[in-house]
């Protein structure tokens, strides 16, 4: 005889717990140093431009690639972000899963999945710097 733990269907309206991401990392690395110097939004240069902002379902501000970056105390916010910081973490959010090596933030601008290039390596700073954010080891 088999004993051990039942499992309940997920049902109709199953959601997919939402992983836990440091808004002020975020604020103080990612956007800064990954968003803005790669030019995720406006596009680099010879793409055409409005990558982010205007031809791909994820969407952000360009606004974040030039207002000035806000004052952290090492990885944690001191004060307020610039609004287009907060408009991108909240889109950026969505593109976020439990397993870093599996969400699309990730994935898409080292190459691994769908994206017009690879933007950096899967060995650079840039990606261990979002690994870093994704697995809360920045912490």
């Amino acid at each position: 005889m088999w004993i051990g733990c039942a499992t309940e269907p997920l049902g109709d309206n199953f959601v997919a717990p939402d992983p836990m991401i440091d808004e002020d990392f975020f604020y103080c690395r990612i956007q800064p140093e990954i968003i803005a110097t790669q030019s995720c939004a406006s596009g680099g240069s010879g793409e055409g431009g409005m990558c982010h902002s205007a031809r791909s379902a994820l969407r952000l501000d360009p606004m974040g690639e030039s207002d000035p970056r806000p004052a952290c105390d090492g990885d944690l916010l001191v004060g307020d972000p610039p609004p287009s910081y907060v408009a991108n973490f909240e889109r950026v959010r969505f593109t976020v899963r439990a397993d870093p090596f599996s969400s699309p933030f990730y994935r898409r601008p080292v190459g691994l999945d769908s994206h017009p290039r690879e933007i950096f390596a899967p060995d650079s700073a840039e990606a261990d710097l979002i690994v870093m954010w994704l697995t809360g080891s920045g912490l």
